[in-house]
């Protein structure tokens, strides 16, 4: 299953945080800025999609165990935006709030890891250029586990009754007489 913004049908991934009570409906495009008015369509189609999936309750009834938590639709995005793509999706972000929902965007270049050829710049360097405004995950995981501290388990519980202490016990005692 190929996750992209042509396929309009297809909710890309759902993600649920069940600490802080969201659904994360993700919306993954893949596609370039060249023709504009295109990826406009199709981000369109797609995210009026998301928003009659959720309504329909269609969400609901695969995931029953979210109700009540709050739905956000995060937009996931492997390539820059131009300014006039930022304006559009300002435009979206208004009706998704309209709508009810919160939204989340972020940049992921992803494409070396799915195998998908990427472009180098034609300028020779001695170090890589990042795209602009793109987020790499997990650039070195085990760099954040460095400053976690461990707690050692707590001991077992016993499951004996214990003893009411002894003045307990005795304003037990006169309160009942």
């Amino acid at each position: 299953m190929t996750m992209s913004l042509s396929d309009v049908d297809v909710i890309d991934y759902i993600g649920v945080n069940v600490l802080f009570r969201r659904v994360y409906i993700g919306l993954f495009d893949e596609l370039d800025w060249r023709d504009e008015q295109a990826h406009q369509r199709a981000l369109t189609k797609k995210i009026d999609r998301y928003i009659s999936y959720v309504r329909s309750g269609q969400l609901l009834s695969g995931y029953p165990k979210v109700r009540g938590f709050e739905i956000v639709i995060e937009y996931v995005s492997t390539h820059p935006m131009t300014s006039s793509a930022v304006e559009f999706w300002k435009t979206r972000e208004r009706v998704i709030g309209d709508a009810g929902f919160k939204v989340h965007i972020r940049g992921v270049d992803v494409r070396r890891s799915l195998g998908i050829a990427v472009e180098e710049p034609q300028h020779a360097s001695a170090d890589p250029v990042e795209p602009p405004g793109l987020e790499v995950l997990d650039a070195d995981p085990l760099e954040q586990l460095a400053d976690v501290t461990y707690l050692p388990p707590l001991p077992p519980r016993s499951h004996r009754k214990q003893p009411l202490p002894i003045l307990r016990r005795l304003a037990m005692r006169q309160a009942a007489m």
